[in-house]
């Protein structure tokens, strides 16, 4: 009986020890990279044109950034994740050129890993190989991340970011703040995720 006691205690002990762990490395990572590591790099190819444009819901930057990229030729159409979501509507998409037939509307997204599952979902029905996501600059770690695990190299996917009010550079808002440390616990939670996928 002695023995079993001893035992539920070391189990106690070590889940306690690996809370802390885990809450040490939850305020400690964003201290140590800081906000700037949420911003990912670019990897828009100079030379190359994209069977789809990717747009992820959350604000209108993003579509007027995806517009951008269609109108200047870089992809023949376009994918609305969350397309009933105001700022990513086909209408507002036709509103900044993009003809109705380059639109695929995805409406069902609720969050960033929807995003990559659901628009994986019409990249492999339509056929297509390549494919450049488009999000705002904060939210970008989270997506690469996300939409590198869930296409997993099927996909040729490459990323361009639209500028947002987030400008670690200058000095951080209180809205920034939050923003940053709302970003690293997901990145936190979905890094938890796919890795149990």
């Amino acid at each position: 009986m002695a023995s079993h006691i001893k035992k539920t205690k070391k189990i106690i002990l070590l889940s306690f020890l690996l809370f802390i762990l885990f809450l040490s490395a939850a305020v400690m990572t964003p201290l140590l990279l800081g906000p700037e590591f949420l911003i990912a790099e670019d990897s828009l190819e100079s030379s190359k044109e994209y069977d789809a444009i990717i747009v992820l819901s959350g604000n209108e930057e993003r579509l007027e950034h995806a517009t951008e990229l269609f109108n200047e030729g870089w992809a023949s159409h376009i994918i609305l994740t969350n397309s009933t979501e105001s700022g990513t509507t086909p209408e507002k998409a036709m509103s900044m050129g993009v003809p109705q037939d380059a639109i695929f509307e995805e409406p069902s997204a609720t969050s960033t890993y929807e995003n990559a599952t659901l628009s994986k979902n019409i990249i492999e029905e339509e056929g297509f190989s390549s494919a450049l996501v488009v999000t705002s600059d904060y939210h970008s770690r989270r997506t690469k991340m996300t939409f590198d695990d869930i296409y997993d190299n099927e996909i040729k996917l490459d990323y361009s970011f639209a500028s947002s009010f987030f400008d670690p550079s200058d000095g951080m808002t209180e809205h920034e703040k939050r923003m940053t440390f709302g970003e690293y616990v997901k990145i936190g939670v979905y890094w938890f995720r796919l890795l149990l996928e």
